[in-house]
């Protein structure tokens, strides 16, 4: 844990005295987040302010930034990801309090009256990962030959594979059935 931050936190308490955060933490004190990572080495920085809205609710705003390593699915080798995630949170204690929160914030339901701040910081990086983590095809270590004659990744040009447009066929079994 990162010293001087406390683990748990009263979200009301601390919106109505605006209190601030700003720190780094290790990415391998994230274990959700190591789960989805190649490498745990490095950290994540992320300030977080607690608030109230004009509304009187509790928002959590700030970022966090990191720089990720996950697994490229093109080519299996390893992707860094530059993370910089704006985070704009309502503090709910039940879930239907979220259909009447604006549109710009996430909910975030608390539980016995406290949260984990890190539980925050790790969310944030968790959801600014893609679904389909891939490098740009130029960077890419996987060999995918000339795909330009073929129309498919992998096969050569003068690869004896064909593949049939299924149009094609929709078009042979429609005539067949006309005759």
């Amino acid at each position: 844990m990162s010293s001087g931050l406390p683990e748990f936190v009263d979200p009301w308490r601390l919106a109505d005295r605006e209190r601030r955060f700003s720190d780094a933490v290790q990415l391998s004190e994230l274990p959700r987040l190591c789960g989805a990572l190649l490498s745990e080495s490095g950290e994540a920085a992320f300030r977080l302010e607690f608030m109230r809205d004009e509304k009187r609710r509790v928002r959590i705003k700030g970022n966090v930034s990191a720089t990720l390593v996950v697994q490229c699915q093109r080519c299996l080798g390893a992707l860094q990801l530059d993370v910089d995630s704006a985070i704009d949170l309502a503090v709910i204690e039940v879930e239907e309090e979220a259909e009447r929160l604006p549109e710009e914030c996430d909910p975030v339901v608390v539980e016995e009256g406290l949260i984990r701040l890190l539980d925050i910081v790790e969310d944030e990086l968790i959801l600014a990962l893609p679904q389909v983590a891939m490098h740009d095809p130029g960077e890419c270590t996987m060999d995918f030959g000339d795909s330009a004659g073929s129309g498919q990744p992998g096969l050569p040009e003068n690869s004896e594979t064909t593949v049939e447009n299924p149009f094609a066929v929709l078009a042979r079994l429609k005539s067949t059935q006309d005759s």
